[in-house]
Parts: C-alpha cells; structure tokens; sequence
C-alpha cells in the first residue's frame, strides 16, 4: 500500500515546492494600493477561493481514496460532504457582504 501512495504523494510535494522557488524567484506585480475593496470583489474573491477548493478536495479524494485505495464510495461522500461545507462557506460570505456597511 505504501509503495502505491508515496510516488503520487512525492510528486504532488515536488510539485509544490516548484510552484514555491518559481513564484520566489519571479514575484507578481502588485500596486501600492489595495485595490477595489468593496464587498463584490471580497465576494468575487471567497466564491473562486471556494470553488477553486472544492475542486481540488475533489481531486485528491478521487486519486488517493478512489484510484489508490480503491473506495469508490468515498467520492460520493466527498462530493456531498464537501460540497455541504463548501455551501456553508458561501452562505456565511454572502452574508457578511449584505451586513457589511461602508466606511466613511
């Protein structure tokens, strides 16, 4: 079982730490200012994150429990466990960007 989980396990980390030098050695531009910061960036922003989440908890389930530990019914789990948090998130986001008022 070990031998099936860590090349895969190995190679997502290697990936990682290249994304990690690469973006060290060649940083965005970023402007001074911080932006348009009203609530539907902020909401723009949580939704993508959320989304962008979603879809890689999803992928890592359906590689390690799906196709290496051969448990095809924890995609199902996930996709509803996950998505019921991922709802959650969303919800209370929205919500804050309805209360929120503006500064003055």
């Amino acid at each position: 079982m070990l031998r099936a989980i860590l090349p895969p396990l190995v190679t997502a980390y290697a990936i990682f730490v290249a994304m990690v030098v690469l973006a060290g050695r060649r940083p965005v531009p970023r402007s001074h200012g911080r932006g348009d910061g009203s609530a539907r960036v902020r909401l723009r922003r949580v939704v993508g994150t959320t989304v962008g989440g979603y879809v890689a908890f999803l992928v890592i389930v359906l590689i390690f429990h799906v196709w290496l530990a051969e448990e095809p019914d924890a995609f199902a789990s996930a996709v509803w466990g996950g998505g019921f948090l991922s709802g959650i998130t969303l919800v209370l986001a929205l919500g804050s960007s309805l209360i929120e008022r503006p500064r003055s």
